[in-house]
Parts: structure tokens; C-alpha cells; sequence
């Protein structure tokens, strides 16, 4: 009996202190005592690092001694990894393969054979390609077509000797222009192939006019549509006037054309 009545009095001299948490950071405390953190069981490594931090006057969240530490320690586990695998390939590169001959030579030779075989092979394409349309027979070229007409020489002086196409001065006025006119048509991708020749037949005054005619040969199969496109006098006086607005800008060499003055017309 006194037992019990000795338990009964312990029991009520034992105060029970109300159980109270300090906000959300998971520590609990009884009365005045220590508030231990609450562990969550779902927790990770960085959860535990974030935990250690606290916050600054500014509401920044500082990390304390422990927590930068351990997040020093994360970031170097990994440097020994990057140091390892950077020295295992240089290890790899500089291994013999035969003789002296290393792997990173074998490499590089390789690496300079396939260029060298895609070269070669460009060049050897380059040199059996054969445009098509560069394959014709020029002696089925037999339709002869005409253009003729006038431009003028604004820096040249008429004189008498001109006028006479026999002279040895308007023969070699006559023999420079129809070099230059032959230059233009053959070096034209679309009329090249059927220019035949150009001739100068006259100078005449008012300042220097050169009449000139153009010679074209077409095969016959082909006429009809190369006198409709092609042929056509619209294509043949755009390119003799498009290489009078190219020429040189120095318009004081005799040798100059003015583009307006030039005049073209068919001859059937």
C-alpha cells in the first residue's frame, strides 16, 4: 500500500510542458529546452546542404561553416574524375602502335589520306565532266541569220581618209571594231556557239558612224526556235548594248561607242 501511494505522488509532482514548434523549420521543443531538427526520411544530400544555411539581414540566405564545406567537397570529388580521364586519353594517344609509330601519327595520317582522296577525286570528275552543252558540231550550223545597223564614235574626227574603206586608216579603225564586236558575241554563254563573224561595211560622217553587220549560222533543225528566243533581235541587241554600258567609264578613248546611238535591225 505504501508503494502505491509513493507512485501516486511522483506522478503528480511530474509537470506536463505543452509540446510547441518554432515555425517551419521542423524543430520542436518542450518547455525551455534545445529544439532538436526533425529529420524527413525523404530527404536528400542537397536538402541537407540547403538546411544549413541561414538567413542574412536582408533576407539572403547565407550558408553556414558546415554546409560550404560540404558543397566544397561535392564540387572537388569531381575534379579527380576530369583529371583521370583527360590523362587516359593522352595515355591512349601517345601508345605505340607498331615500331614508333603512335597512335595519334595513325590519326592524323588518316584524317590527311581522306582529304587528300576527295581532292584527287574533285579534280579527276573536274577534268572527264563534259558540259552538254558545250557538245556540238559546229558543221551542222549551216542558216545563216543577219542583224544589221549603226553606233557612233563621239571621239573620232571625221576625215576623208575614213570615208574610203580601201584606206589603211579605216581599214584598221574597221579591223579593231569588228575584233571587238567578235570578242563580244563569242564570249556570250547563249549566242557563243552560233556567232559566225561581224563586219564593219562603212564610216560615215556625222560625228564617225560605224554600219555594221552580224553573222549567225543555226542548224536547221533548230531555226525555228532559235530565231524565236535565242536569235531573236531583242536577245542579240540586249547583249551588244549591256557590254556598251559595261565598257570602261573613260568616254575621251577613241575606241569608246556611245550606247544610246546604237541602232540594230533584222536582215532576212
Amino acid at each position: 500500500m505504501e508503494s502505491n501511494s509513493w507512485r501516486r505522488a511522483s506522478m503528480d509532482n511530474i509537470e506536463l510542458l505543452p509540446v510547441s514548434t518554432n515555425g517551419n523549420d521542423g524543430r520542436v521543443s518542450a518547455g525551455n529546452g534545445d529544439g532538436v531538427p526533425s529529420r524527413n526520411p525523404d530527404a536528400t544530400e542537397r536538402d541537407a546542404l540547403l538546411t544549413g544555411q541561414s538567413t542574412g539581414q536582408n533576407g539572403q540566405m547565407v550558408p553556414d561553416g558546415n554546409a560550404a564545406e560540404a558543397q566544397r567537397d561535392l564540387e572537388n570529388a569531381c575534379t579527380p574524375h576530369k583529371i583521370s580521364a583527360l590523362s587516359r586519353i593522352k595515355g591512349e594517344l601517345k601508345e605505340v602502335v607498331f615500331w614508333k609509330i603512335r597512335l595519334w601519327m595513325v590519326i592524323i595520317f588518316i584524317f590527311l589520306l581522306i582529304c587528300a582522296v576527295i581532292i584527287i577525286s574533285l579534280a579527276v570528275c573536274a577534268s572527264f565532266y563534259k558540259d552538254p552543252d558545250d557538245d556540238f558540231d559546229p558543221s551542222l550550223f549551216k542558216v545563216p541569220r543577219y542583224f544589221n545597223g549603226s553606233f557612233q564614235l563621239p571621239n573620232l574626227v571625221f576625215t576623208e581618209e575614213l570615208s574610203n574603206l580601201s584606206t589603211s586608216k579605216s581599214q584598221e579603225l574597221a579591223a579593231d571594231f569588228q575584233e571587238k564586236l567578235a570578242d563580244l558575241y563569242r564570249s556570250s554563254p547563249a549566242l557563243g556557239r552560233y556567232f559566225s563573224k561581224a563586219e564593219i561595211s562603212a564610216l560615215r560622217n556625222g560625228p564617225v558612224i560605224a554600219d555594221y553587220q552580224l553573222t549567225f549560222l543555226m542548224p536547221e533543225e533548230e531555226q525555228d526556235q532559235l530565231r524565236n528566243f535565242t536569235l531573236s533581235r531583242e536577245m542579240v541587241y540586249n547583249v551588244f548594248r549591256q557590254f556598251l554600258y559595261d565598257q570602261e567609264s573613260d568616254e575621251s578613248k577613241p575606241m569608246y561607242i556611245d550606247p544610246v546611238s546604237l541602232i540594230m535591225f533584222l536582215t532576212h
